[in-house]
């Protein structure tokens, strides 16, 4: 696996610099046998967990939706091939991978590549923007997500060095 990110890092000009100021953690990629398909997801592809979130993601869904909240899934895991191809298109379309970093992590150190990672957005509504903080799915998520295991992983003027993502809750498990 490491070799596989090597080439990509080089691929894509993120050089040793970028990886030890990186302050995400490297996540691995599950094994597909950990890995189901849970739903479909805003572009009708493959909404992927691993088993243990997708089960936990289920049931918040289920107890968010009797309170007549509708929480639609935008993406779950990534590979670390795919993380790639969103930083080369973006990267293609002339914008400096400095700020492309801020938006999208390195690959291998994106939560998606976990399968425990969800973006999350409210129908009728704009999707991966700030403005999901004002909906009543992130009202209802940031009251209620922890006793699922769900936590929000970048949250204004966090550590880690990536915008303020009100979409992006990460499964811990607790």
């Amino acid at each position: 696996m490491q070799k596989l990110l090597t080439e990509i890092h080089e691929y894509l000009g993120i050089t040793q610099n970028y990886l030890e100021t990186n302050r995400l953690s490297l996540h691995e990629q599950p094994p597909l046998e950990m890995l189901q398909i849970v739903d479909i997801d805003f572009e009708g592809k493959p909404f992927v967990l691993t088993t243990q979130t997708a089960k936990a993601w289920l049931q918040m869904r289920a107890a968010a939706l009797q309170e007549n909240i509708q929480l639609m899934p935008f993406s779950g895991f990534r590979s670390y091939l795919h993380q790639k191809n969103l930083i080369d298109k973006h990267l293609k379309n002339g914008r400096p991978l400095d700020d492309i970093l801020t938006h999208i992590a390195i690959p291998g150190f994106s939560e998606h590549h976990s399968g425990r990672a969800i973006d999350i957005h409210a129908y009728g509504h704009p999707t991966l923007t700030e403005e999901f903080e004002n909906t009543e799915e992130f009202a209802w998520l940031s009251k209620n997500a922890a006793r699922f295991g769900f936590r929000l992983s970048y949250p204004r003027d966090n550590p880690h060095g990536i915008i303020y993502e009100p979409w992006h809750w990460f499964y811990t498990g607790s």
